[in-house]
């Protein structure tokens, strides 16, 4: 246990970002919104983005196919897409998401207490939204536990991007 640390991609993108992603998505078809978000997908300067491979299109059409750099790009923009589309819960969620993602993708850390401590806090937030978003998440996918040992792995192993499998 101690020796195999919370794998980011997998549990992250695969896992805390996939669930929200798919929560959105039936929000918005719920609601008939999904072409405004394709929309605003559409109009997306990817100028200063870190976007691997951003296309609207097949992300709306294949919104249950996605795969991790989809996922992380969605992570960057979500909130700005769906500021007024969604329950505002939904909203925050995706904010601290896409600080989790940010806080998880660095390859040096300066100050590693300080780093610590603001993970811990953004795994809090992460954990709160999503316990007042869908609660019974928390209970049926282990992924969310496993983001409470991301900061004891980061402290034995250094950042989780370094210690990431793929």
């Amino acid at each position: 246990h101690l020796d195999t640390p919370t794998e980011i991609l997998h549990t992250i993108l695969l896992g805390i970002v996939k669930y929200f992603w798919g929560q959105t998505v039936f929000i918005l078809e719920k609601s008939k919104l999904l072409s405004v978000l394709q929309s605003r997908m559409e109009s997306i300067s990817q100028n200063g983005l870190n976007l691997p491979s951003f296309s609207p299109d097949y992300m709306c059409r294949y919104r249950g196919s996605l795969i991790g750099k989809h996922f992380k790009s969605l992570a960057q923009v979500m909130p700005f897409l769906i500021y007024d589309l969604v329950p505002q819960i939904v909203v925050d969620g995706w904010n601290v998401i896409g600080e989790l993602v940010v806080l998880l993708w660095h390859t040096t850390i300066e100050d590693r207490e300080k780093y610590l401590a603001q993970l811990s806090r953004t795994i809090d937030d992460v954990l709160n939204v999503t316990a007042r978003c869908a609660p019974s998440i928390l209970i049926l996918k282990p992924k969310f536990h496993f983001l409470v040992h991301l900061p004891m792995y980061i402290r034995r192993f250094g950042p989780a991007i370094l210690f990431s499998t793929e």
